[in-house]
């Protein structure tokens, strides 16, 4: 029986449950671990006239692409977003050069596919095709342009939020970067304004904020009441996902956050939209990569054997 070739770290705890009950099923699972530094994995891509051959090792196991049935991308290498000294960048850069071919080399199926979590983590084309399909979205700019802000921003209360990741991660803490609400004396600076493009989304008054997970045809919601504090970021002033409960998700809104997920080509990712006081519910963003591990907990481990029956089919079809 091939195997199951699982891309993601060290930290990827969210893989640990799924490995452990495929394994305990029987089925072979080879665990890639994208870390840089002394924990980097090796890999090897050699084309030749007539073929193309592909190792992997990690850990002191190894594998070839002939041995594999099915991908899983489940965490992209944490050093991306990573800040880096000369020779960190050239290890990184190099190293994803040559794991990001090789995962493009692979003859086989994968469950979000290496390449397509990278372009699906846009935020404007997310937000470009969430509005394309018939998803609600704020109005938004994205912009870097001080005049195009002001006016923007001046006709209806605004947030800004930053366009990359809102993960800083430094070798000793993680630090969030929170969405917060743009203040009138936030738009007198050019210089700053100009810094680097953000999204300026029109301030909508939270009733509820949701995570929906999505694993093939099945759908996972979780739902909360911002608290004190958490009127632009539900993140702010808590801990991950204790305050969310198992709630249901409208059928359009998920049917249109399947057909979104299709434009990008994925097959599962966490995503977040919030519910205005009116009852309107607006699209925030697709994770490619999100957590789910809390929404995981209020459905007694339903999101895992989701994703080990569907990577199961996968391999035995």
């Amino acid at each position: 029986m091939k195997s199951i070739f699982v891309v993601t770290h060290r930290r990827g705890f969210e893989a640990d449950p799924v490995i452990d009950a495929l394994r305990r099923d029987g089925i072979p699972v080879f665990r890639f671990n994208c870390d840089a530094g002394n924990e980097a994995s090796l890999v090897s891509f050699a084309v030749g006239n007539k073929s193309t051959e592909t190792l992997f090792v990690c850990d002191g196991r190894e594998i070839n692409s002939a041995e594999i049935g099915i991908g899983w991308c489940q965490q992209l290498p944490p050093y991306l977003s990573q800040a880096a000294s000369v020779n960190e960048n050239l290890q990184r850069r190099n190293l994803w050069a040559a794991q990001i071919t090789s995962f493009d080399s692979l003859e086989t199926p994968w469950f979000n596919n290496p390449r397509n979590v990278l372009c699906a983590a846009s935020k404007p084309l997310q937000l470009a095709h969430a509005r394309s399909v018939g998803l609600n979205i704020p109005n938004t700019l994205i912009s870097n342009i001080p005049q195009h802000i002001r006016s923007f921003a001046e006709n209806q209360p605004t947030i800004a939020k930053n366009l990359a990741t809102p993960w800083v991660v430094f070798p000793t803490e993680t630090q969030a970067a929170y969405t917060r609400i743009v203040k009138s004396d936030w738009l007198q600076n050019n210089s700053e304004l100009e810094f680097c493009p953000v999204i300026y989304q029109e301030y909508k008054v939270r009733r509820k904020d949701y995570r929906v997970v999505v694993v093939g045809d099945k759908t996972f919601a979780a739902c909360c009441k911002p608290g004190e504090g958490q009127r632009e970021d539900i993140r702010r002033n808590a801990t991950t996902g204790e305050s969310f409960q198992a709630c249901e998700f409208g059928i359009q809104a998920t049917d249109l956050l399947k057909t979104l997920m299709r434009r990008l080509s994925i097959e599962y990712c966490s995503a977040d939209f919030m519910e205005d006081n009116e009852g309107n519910l607006y699209f925030l963003e697709v994770n490619t990569c999100g957590a789910w591990w809390w929404v995981d907990r209020l459905y007694n481990s339903a999101i895992c054997n989701a994703i080990v029956d569907y990577l199961k089919r996968s391999l035995q079809s």
